[in-house]
């Protein structure tokens, strides 16, 4: 719908019915949907809608042979063998549900709730305005794939948690001297009156249980440890009935509700908002919520520290006028990266400046002039003014913030940057910014394009299964003559062989990995027993210029929490991870080696075994082999899947095991109380590190050399026993099934095309080559081997460089601005330039053209410039280096 001229607001595409998953189908419809699913399997059509045609097209094959499989019984068939197929065809439906996670942080009154409404186009789907300890109710939000309707389902934690909690609220409510932390007190007064009401913060907590039959009776399901359902056919509705769930107050039409109001986002473990019509953005993205206060319910603090190593991309949302500057951004940026670090999967991240819409002009320019901001006066001249500043301003805190950035853990080499206006791009009239400077559509635009690399990714993989699976039922029609039967028995004593051989040198390889840990872990012991004590006393126990009130919570609270503490401004205290520092730092390296992108990682060498042969001559067994090389494809995928996820549990098993090792310090020193209480429970953990220095790290050593040996066992052991099964089942079994001719010739040529194309997904695992050695591996031995690998990393690296470049060319046309616009003269030149890479348009080199003098061309240009942003302005610079080559030298010169 268009609001004003020349401004449209982008709302999510009406998301297409899913298409039916009856095979019985018409044979027109399904002959008239064949001719289409050929042009895609070509290369000659690429819609999504047409991709998810491709595997309606697969599913109807494997219906048809799913109905002949109800109808066979003993013993006319192997009863194995039909399960088997069964098992198969069910393990592919798993492969639709894949999902990307997008962790959204920032901490309260950021604007993550209105930036994440207009980026999925509607004004009131969450509240805004949350404040307080209702930040910890974490939300993700993803797409309604099943009706229209906005839904809610919300998990609370268990009775027995929010009974524990409520002692912990009073108990810091009646502390007082040293150990009175006031930040926590209002935190426990907000959670005790959003449940019990504004006169319930005096009262016990015999008094307060005596409210709940009251308070609770409108959530039956905390009562019952159900999850609740909500569902409306509303944005607006649905905003408000969510309300109470996810923040502490309410404001309707500006005025503060019913006081009366019970908000039980306390008891509120997270909330799944599924949206509808929102299938090009979030089909396979989830969107979560993850706040970045802390809170002292250890199960919402768990969840949070479980979902950020599952995210993919992370966005740190903050307000532009703190952004480069405000600690409790970069303090969760940090911990962020750190919780995500050696352990964690995550691709990208990306730091996003809110509320650039609020500047005052005036104060903005007291140290800059017009000509800084390329302002010309005009009838317009405050909106204009006030437009340049938040350009200005944007551009100076994208620069900051990159030059900030640091990448400790070598995760992500350089984050993202954007500035956005939520409430500019969902302006109908009055607006300052134009739509694409609210940077609203081009932040949409991303999301779209991790959607959309999912969506190839499911496509792919299921097309691969479905191949493989299809192959096998094609090749069972057929009669098995005795020479067949020969053959069958000769290639499956070889398969055997070659697998026994393959699982012998990857075994090895494991084994050479767990020596080499076993001997990093052991210096990095020595190392944690020298320096433990006093890098706990430094770093938490007692650091330099803390103590008093303040400090003894966050200790308190520390103990409390098991060792971890994250603090209401995001700050994150874990003496589990200072102690295990040494420990880590000692398998940095290879660690790193072993689970990241590189050809000496298990991913890589799972990636090079095979069992398959390099060409094999008689075609009677190309089906056979077909179904073997995708299972093959789907076992190394599922592996390296495994290996991410075991890869988590391995990095944390030493915080985990100091934290045992710990844990009955914390008990004692959290029951300490009273006058002296800090020094009291400083010197328990102190003297707890030291008597148990000598066992507390070989124990950590020994579960993490535990934890790699069982991933070396369950690896060799998937491979062997999957991959025997495969081959038994591919060469020995014969059973009367449907003719799936013409679902297999089409699926045959879709998985063709996808072989042939690179992968792009966010989490792709592929291997980055470092050096070309050990085995050489074909395209026959490995499925879906990237061969273009190297041309990707050149390319990425030279985007890269590029986008770097980009900025500093930018920066350049801005510095010199007025030096350019007097000097310049090749200015048409450099306008053909433009206009001729589709930077400018046939006006605006109209205009450039009729303007008087070289001087007045430039200050039309400039305006170019200034609306195009950084790309134009690169592009301008390369146009001058070409055109006007002395000038920018002279420039350049110091």
């Amino acid at each position: 719908m268009c609001l004003s001229p020349g401004r449209c607001q982008i709302m999510p595409s009406q998301g297409h019915k899913r298409g039916s998953d009856d095979p019985s189908t018409s044979n027109d419809q399904g002959r008239e949907g064949n001719k289409r699913l050929c042009a895609i399997a070509k290369g000659t059509a690429a819609t999504p809608t047409l991709k998810m045609d491709v595997i309606k097209v697969a599913k109807e094959g494997l219906g048809k042979v799913l109905r002949r499989l109800d109808k066979v019984s003993p013993p006319y068939a192997n009863m194995d063998f039909i399960g088997y197929l069964r098992n198969k065809i069910s393990a592919l439906e798993a492969i639709i549900d894949d999902k990307v996670v997008v962790g959204v942080f920032g901490r309260s009154g950021a604007g993550k709730s209105s930036l994440m409404n207009a980026i999925l186009g509607v004004k009131t789907l969450l509240p805004s305005g949350t404040v307080g300890a209702c930040t910890s109710v974490i939300i993700q939000v993803e797409a309604n794939m099943t009706d229209s309707n906005y839904v809610a389902e919300i998990d609370f934690i268990s009775k027995e948690e929010w009974e524990k909690e409520l002692k912990s609220l009073l108990n810091i409510k009646e502390m007082d001297g040293e150990e009175k932390d006031k930040r926590m007190v209002n935190m426990a007064n907000s959670k005790i009156k959003a449940l019990y009401g504004e006169d319930a913060v005096g009262k016990s907590f015999d008094e307060l249980k005596s409210l709940e039959s009251e308070t609770f009776s409108d959530i039956p399901e905390f009562l019952s440890s159900t999850r609740k359902i909500l569902s409306f056919d509303t944005a607006t509705k649905f905003s408000t009935e969510i309300a109470c769930y996810i923040r502490s107050k309410r404001k309707i039409h500006g005025n503060q509700s019913n006081s009366s109001q019970i908000h039980y986002w306390p008891l509120v473990k997270y909330v799944t908002i599924k949206m509808p019509n929102s299938k090009d953005l979030l089909e396979h993205i989830v969107l979560v919520d993850l706040p970045g206060t802390g809170d002292c319910n250890k199960a919402r603090d768990e969840m949070w520290e479980s979902y950020i190593t599952k995210c993919s991309s992370v966005w740190v949302v903050a307000d532009i006028d703190r952004a480069a500057a405000d600690s409790d951004a970069w303090n969760i940026l940090d911990n962020s990266i750190s919780n995500m670090g050696p352990g964690g999967q995550c691709q990208n991240i990306t730091f996003i400046c809110t509320k650039t819409d609020i500047i005052n002009p005036d104060n903005y320019m007291l140290e800059l002039d017009d000509e800084d901001l390329h302002i010309e006066d005009s009838s317009n001249y405050s909106e204009e003014q006030k437009r340049a500043c938040i350009l200005h301003r944007n551009q100076q805190a994208k620069m900051e913030i990159q030059e900030n950035y640091s990448n400790p853990y070598e995760i992500i080499d350089e984050i993202q940057v954007f500035t956005v206006s939520s409430q500019e791009f969902q302006k109908d009239n009055h607006y300052v910014l134009r739509q694409e400077e609210t940077e609203i559509p081009e932040l949409r635009a991303l999301l779209k394009s991790l959607n959309d690399q999912r969506s190839e990714k499911v496509m792919r993989d299921y097309v691969i299964g479905a191949y493989g699976i299809l192959s096998l039922v094609h090749v069972v029609n057929h009669e098995i003559t005795k020479s067949m039967e020969t053959e069958k028995e000769t290639l499956h004593k070889l398969l055997e062989q070659r697998l026994e051989d393959e699982l012998q040198n990857i075994d090895q390889f494991m084994s050479d990995i767990h020596m080499e840990f076993d001997k990093s872990l052991s210096a990095g012991v020595l190392e944690s027993e020298k320096t433990c004590v006093t890098r706990a006393k430094e770093e938490v126990i007692a650091p330099k210029g803390k103590g008093g009130g303040g400090y003894h919570q966050t200790l308190r609270a520390v103990c409390n929490g098991q060792g971890f503490c994250r603090s209401t401004n995001g700050k994150i205290t874990n003496m589990n991870a200072s102690l295990s520092n040494s420990l880590c730092d000692s398998i940095r390296n290879i660690f790193s080696k072993t689970f990241k992108k590189s050809q000496k990682s298990i991913s890589a060498k799972i990636d090079n075994f095979s069992i398959l042969l390099e060409s094999y001559d008689e075609e009677t067994m190309f089906p056979r082999l077909a179904f073997l090389k995708t299972e093959e494809h789907k076992l190394k995928a599922d592996l390296k899947n495994e290996i991410v996820q075991r890869k988590k549990k391995i990095y944390s098993s030493l915080t985990k095991s100091i934290m045992t090792s710990m844990l009955p310090s914390y008990i004692e020193a959290s029951d300490v109380h009273g006058k002296g209480s800090l020094k009291r429970m400083q010197d328990i953990l102190e003297s707890h590190i030291e008597s148990s220095k000598s066992t507390m790290f070989h124990d950590a050593k020994g579960k993490m050399l535990t934890l790699l040996a069982k991933l070396r066992e369950h690896i060799v052991q998937e491979l062997r026993s999957k991959l025997k099964e495969a081959v038994k089942q591919s060469l020995h079994n014969e059973l009367p099934l449907p003719d799936i001719s013409e679902h297999y010739e089409i699926v045959k040529s879709a998985h063709e095309e996808t072989m042939s194309k690179p992968i792009t997904d966010v989490e792709d695992e592929k291997c980055v080559p470092e050096h070309s050695s050990g085995k050489e591996t074909t395209s026959e031995q490995v499925p879906l081997r990237n061969n273009r690998n190297d041309e990707k990393i050149k390319k990425m690296k030279k985007q890269k460089k590029r986008r770097k470049d980009v900025l500093a060319d930018a920066a350049f046309v801005d510095k010199h601005m007025s030096a350019l616009i007097k000097r310049v003269t090749m200015v048409m030149a450099i306008a053909d330039d433009l206009l001729g890479e589709d930077m400018i348009q046939d006006e605006m080199y109209s205009i450039i053209d009729v303007a008087e003098t070289s001087e007045k061309k430039m200050r039309v240009m400039y305006k170019a410039l200034r609306s195009g942003g950084p790309l134009i302005k690169s592009a301008f610079y390369t146009a001058l280096q070409t055109n006007e080559p002395n000038l920018v030298k002279d420039l350049a010169s110091p």
